[in-house]
């Protein structure tokens, strides 16, 4: 190849270049006018017809697709294939009025031009195109006023959105954000800064901070808006309340909070009011919660994004209560069932209650019982959290003394607790004192007798032991008092819960006189394990010391009395006495 059309390359290839430059930019600026007016279009309709995400997802397709189309149809040809020198040399000929002797000269610089022909041809005019390189102007026809144009028609485009977001720079950051499918909302007179439903934030500081949230079934919605800018009209600040399924709708007003009295419970709901001006503060409430809703607040221009409110259903639970009684009681009780629903219950002193709570219907998140001041928290069984057990080992449940009052708290994973706790009473069942009584034959007694004492003794959980008391009444006035030990319960063997017995009064050894007088009095003691038991005493028998004689009189006088009690029923039978 030839270095004499060496200037006449470099000049063409710096048209070719410029070329280039000129479609690419020109290319670029017809994307950005696309791109800009397409973006453009998107605001106006979002902006017009307020549209939801759904609709925004269409609408973003849409633009994309057309800026696609708009990039295959018109930007594409402005990247097409570059310029070839011959063609370059053909257009600087025709431009300067020559013959072909630019392409005769460039293909002529070829190798394969040796064949050709005429090699003198081939160099005179090679050398001719060359001495002729320097007086051309191959940039000579390149118009840009196109070009300019382009640019021009470019910096409108972009001036007028840029002078539009600068001016407007809420519009252009809520479509921005609305085109990415946010929820921000365009700025109007009023501003709603926050919405709660039942305490619980959804939108907050302008921003919406979730877009569902689950609420009890049957249960109130209660809501509060904090609103800035503008003040609404007494017609424009209501929550829309629609059914899932948009078979029911419904608007429920809102209130200044400082027209109204109210007391809210809802520790989140007093704070985050309690910063705020309560003169921009609007409550209201749905009085039951029957179906899954969207809710939408309109304070004034202003609206807030939708929420959708899934009415969930209240945990449900079952408490069991199974008591383990003290171990003196085990040995003649069997170990009490499980107590499903019963919420009250009377147990023996030292009895030991295990509570238990099963879900019915969804797994918890806790479980809290309640005794007066103090708080214990169940832990769950397994890991679907069902079902939930009370460690009670440092609880009134371990031992109970006394009666204990409590209350039950659930809460599911969606912070849903109990309609209301759930109360009950654990009481104390008393363990009875023991039974007891005496009898004897005669009441007048000699020195030498040993009259039998007949005694019977009985207890809830068994005896430990039966002694008798033996109290003398001197006739010099001396008093004395002899304890004997009449039952004992073996240990290793099971109490016994009745004894009858008979004990001889061994009288002979105690030295008496006719005139003395004996009182008898048994006292039997229950069995209650390590504690102290519980002791009962019969009602006293009085023996009387007398002789031979004494006995025979006392006979004859039972015989009489006995007689006359027996005439007495007769008479009455018979209806015989005294009539009036």
């Amino acid at each position: 190849m030839s270095t004499q059309l060496g200037q006449l390359r470099s000049e063409l290839t710096r048209l070719r270049n410029t070329r280039q430059m000129i479609r690419g930019i020109s290319g670029l600026s017809l994307l950005l006018q696309s791109a800009l007016l397409i973006f453009g279009g998107g605001f106006l309709a979002d902006w017009a017809l307020d549209m939801s995400t759904a609709q925004r997802c269409i609408l973003l397709t849409l633009m994309i697709a057309v800026l696609v189309w708009l990039v295959r149809k018109f930007v594409k040809p402005w990247f097409g294939k570059a310029d070839d020198l011959i063609e370059l040399a053909l257009n600087v000929e025709h431009q300067h009025g020559l013959d072909n002797d630019l392409v005769s000269a460039l293909q002529f610089e070829q190798p394969e031009a040796s064949r050709w022909g005429s090699a003198q041809l081939e160099s005179a005019v090679i050398t001719k195109t060359a001495r002729l390189t320097p007086q051309l102007q191959v940039f000579e026809g390149l118009s840009i006023h196109d070009f300019k144009r382009r640019m021009i028609i470019l910096a409108v485009v972009v001036a007028l959105p840029t002078l539009a977001s600068g001016l407007y720079p809420g519009y252009f950051h809520a479509y921005l954000n609305r085109i990415l499918m946010g929820s921000s909302q365009y700025p109007t007179a009023t501003q709603i800064a926050d919405v709660l439903i039942n305490g619980q934030s959804v939108v907050y500081e302008h921003k919406q901070e979730t877009t569902e949230i689950n609420s009890p079934f049957g249960q109130p919605l209660k809501f509060e808006v904090r609103f800035a800018g503008q003040p609404p009209t007494t017609t424009s600040r209501n929550i829309h309340v629609k059914s899932l399924d948009k078979a029911i709708a419904t608007d429920v007003q809102l209130s200044p909070i400082n027209e109204i009295a109210q007391s809210s419970e809802n520790p989140a709901t007093q704070v985050r009011t309690a910063g705020s001006d309560t003169s921009s503060v609007l409550i209201g409430d749905l009085p039951r919660l029957m179906d899954s809703v969207t809710i939408q607040a309109f304070i004034g221009d202003a609206r807030s994004p939708k929420i959708t409110v899934h009415a969930t259903p209240l945990p449900v639970i079952a408490p069991e209560l199974s008591v383990t009684p003290p171990e003196y009681v085990r040995a003649v009780t069997a170990r009490a069932e499980p107590s499903e629903f019963k919420r009250a219950l009377s147990v023996i002193e030292g009895s030991r209650v295990d509570l238990t709570i099963r879900s019915l219907n969804k797994p918890l998140e806790m479980v809290e019982l309640t005794i007066g001041e103090s708080d214990y928290q169940l832990a769950p069984n397994g890991t679907n959290n069902h079902q939930w057990t009370l460690d009670v080992t440092n609880t009134e449940f371990a031992v109970v003394s006394e009666t204990v009052r409590y209350q039950i708290q659930a809460t599911d994973l969606d912070g849903i607790q109990l309609e209301a706790p759930i109360y009950g009473t654990i009481r104390i069942q008393t363990d009875q004192p023991p039974r007891l009584a005496i009898s004897a034959r005669t009441r007048n007694v000699v020195a030498t007798a040993q009259p039998p004492i007949i005694w019977s003794a009985s207890d809830d959980f068994g005896l430990s032991r039966v002694i008798a008391r033996v109290q003398v009444a001197r006739a010099d006035g001396e008093v004395s008092e002899t304890e004997v030990e009449v039952a004992t319960s073996l240990k290793g063997k099971a109490r016994q819960t009745s004894i009858r017995g008979t004990y001889p009064l061994d009288l002979s050894a105690m030295k008496l006189v006719k005139g003395d007088v004996l009182k008898v009095t048994f006292a039997a003691y229950d069995y209650r394990g390590d504690a102290e038991p519980a002791v009962s005493y019969s009602e006293p028998i009085q023996l009387q010391l007398t002789d031979r004689q004494g006995i025979l009189s006392g006979l004859l006088e039972t015989d009489e009395e006995s007689a006359r009690q027996l005439d007495a029923i007769i008479r009455r039978e018979l209806g015989i006495g005294d009539s009036k």
